[in-house]
């Protein structure tokens, strides 16, 4: 299993029962740089700091909306991925969280993500 594999699959496990605690950043977390991700980490952080939509999906109220169906869409991976991922920036312990899982997710639907020298050479080793 490569590098980038491993820290998904590290990411996705970690996320299963993530709920706010004391020791919860509570959105004073930053996001990784994958390579050249900057652009999408920084879109990430201003999702993240939407009141509404935050709490929405800390809320999992998202969940009965999810159109599995929808043959233009992503059967629901992406919004979930997308869920993890804040449920980590604001309910996780960690000052720095990898959006390995939501970077691969979005790859799935939106091949160019895949195409960042960088990353290739990451996932080589």
């Amino acid at each position: 299993m490569n590098r980038c594999a491993k820290a998904q699959e590290e990411e996705e496990k970690a996320l299963v029962s993530i709920q706010e605690s004391p020791s919860s950043c509570l959105g004073v977390t930053g996001l990784q740089n994958l390579g050249n991700t900057c652009f999408m980490n920084s879109g990430l952080q201003c999702l993240s700091n939407f009141k509404e939509l935050t709490e929405y999906f800390l809320s999992d109220n998202f969940q009965h909306e999810i159109n599995e169906t929808n043959p233009l869409g992503t059967n629901g991976k992406l919004v979930r991925k997308y869920a993890n991922l804040i449920k980590n920036l604001w309910y996780g312990t960690s000052t720095i969280v990898s959006p390995w899982a939501f970077k691969h997710g979005l790859a799935q639907f939106q091949p160019m993500v895949n195409d960042f020298p960088f990353l290739l050479f990451i996932d080589s080793i």
